[in-house]
């Protein structure tokens, strides 16, 4: 990894509030990069409740306008703000609450006009910004509170695995939801020896999902305690058309993105020494099991250093092709060895696509995230920053870097706490991504 820290600027403005953009997978610049998604609040030091929304607006020239306010936001992930042209012009789109605080849709301008609404909040977008897919947010709001939103309950909080939630489809003119697949069906997909219908596996949910850039098929987490007290991660696709699902790997999976239409590049592990989340324990497991409950403590009192999932069990970045009985291959091994959100530049007319992934990494024993950037052409990375981050910011209020390119690939986007507010930052890459430099 060759060190070379690059100039940050402040984008947000220091005005005594707190700002940030949200997750790794949303395109924060307007289309023509003059104006940047932004989320606002008055706090930062708590979990929102029930009753305290945050604004949504765009930042210009480093001013913040606001378009509207939200009910349906986290600290992770905000309200799933996004730009959309689905009206015919660009507009901001989130989730938000209607007055039963049940999840809705919503699309304003930039000046707080309301263009559209629908009855359903809305994960992710397929490229030509016609098709949503989203999940039960009631039950991702009650398993990890992280992802979720306080005011929504979960309607099925007893059953393992419901077979009225799951991933859905909703077309985002009309509303109309229609269910791709639900969580009874996935727990009977490759179960292994454990009925994951019944209690044995219960806390069953669906996260993270990501449509491929063909917008043809989209990859999610299928996760679940298992009776040890590990959370038991499984990587699914499936087509857009509810066509084909298919276990892709099993064990810890965390952050990814989709390399290409047939290929998924994630931080994960089959972590065979803690045995298999759908199968009876060895007596090896059983004492790696035991020997990983013990060592918890030490790790949360060493700050959680994350290269030890590398050094230890085993995690690395995974080239994952989109196949059945996929055989995974490794990607920058011994170099990137802490788990990121990584996402991958797609290319324009200067830069082909996939060239450059940028990650973070999660806070070092000196409480510094870093960033780094990836050459896929020259198989080569960069550290190009490491910022601090309070320690009392952690767990579902923590700061991730969450970084994201701009649509040239000359600047990086992140969020940071790393002045004891949380802000939206712009690092300049160009010393590294311009055409001149590649070319050199």
């Amino acid at each position: 990894m060759i060190p070379r820290h690059l100039p940050i600027t402040q984008l947000s403005p220091d005005d005594g509030t707190h700002y940030w953009v949200g997750y790794y997978d949303k395109q924060p610049w307007s289309a023509d990069g003059s104006q940047l998604l932004a989320h606002r609040t008055k706090f930062l030091d708590h979990f929102p409740t029930p009753g305290e929304p945050c604004q949504i607006g765009t930042i210009v020239d480093g001013e913040f306008v606001h378009a509207a306010t939200t009910d349906a936001w986290n600290w992770q992930q905000g309200a799933h703000l996004r730009w959309c042209t689905l009206t015919g012009q660009e507009a901001l789109m989130f989730n938000d609450l209607d007055d039963d605080a049940e999840p809705i849709t919503r699309w304003v301008t930039t000046q707080g006009v309301q263009l559209h609404s629908i009855a359903s909040p809305i994960y992710a977008v397929t490229p030509d910004g016609t098709t949503g897919l989203t999940l039960d947010f009631g039950r991702l709001s009650r398993l990890r509170e992280e992802y979720g939103y306080p005011a929504l309950t979960d309607k099925h909080p007893d059953d393992p695995a419901p077979k009225e939630e799951g991933l859905w489809k909703v077309d985002l003119i009309s509303g109309e939801r229609t269910l791709l697949i639900s969580i009874n069906q996935l727990a009977q997909i490759d179960p292994g020896e454990i009925d994951l219908t019944l209690d044995s596996a219960p806390h069953q949910h669906i996260n993270h999902i990501m449509i491929n850039p063909a917008g043809t098929r989209c990859c999610f987490l299928h996760r679940y305690d298992r009776d040890d007290g590990i959370l038991q991660s499984r990587l699914f696709s499936i087509g857009l058309d509810g066509s084909n699902p298919r276990l892709l790997m099993e064990g810890m999976v965390s952050h990814y993105d989709w390399l290409d239409d047939e290929s998924i590049l994630a931080w994960g592990g089959k972590r065979k020494l803690l045995g298999s989340g759908t199968s009876k324990k060895s007596p090896k497991a059983s004492a790696m099991t035991l020997a990983r409950k013990s060592l918890k403590p030490i790790y949360y009192a060493m700050g959680k250093p994350r290269f030890l999932m590398n050094k230890v069990m085993g995690d690395s970045y995974l080239i994952i092709p989109d196949q059945d009985e996929p055989e995974t291959a490794p990607f920058a091994k011994g170099q990137l060895t802490c788990d990121g959100h990584n996402t991958f530049f797609r290319g324009n007319q200067h830069i082909e696509p996939n060239r450059w992934m940028v990650t973070d990494g999660y806070p070092d024993l000196k409480s510094n995230q870093p960033l780094y950037l990836w050459d896929l052409a020259k198989d080569t990375g960069y550290e190009i920053g490491r910022y601090h981050t309070p320690k009392d910011l952690d767990g579902p209020i923590r700061v991730d870097l969450h970084p994201r390119f701009s649509h040239d690939a000359q600047s990086i986007c992140i969020d940071s706490a790393m002045n004891d507010a949380r802000a939206i930052y712009s690092i300049d890459t160009s010393s590294l991504t311009s055409p001149q430099e590649i070319a050199s």
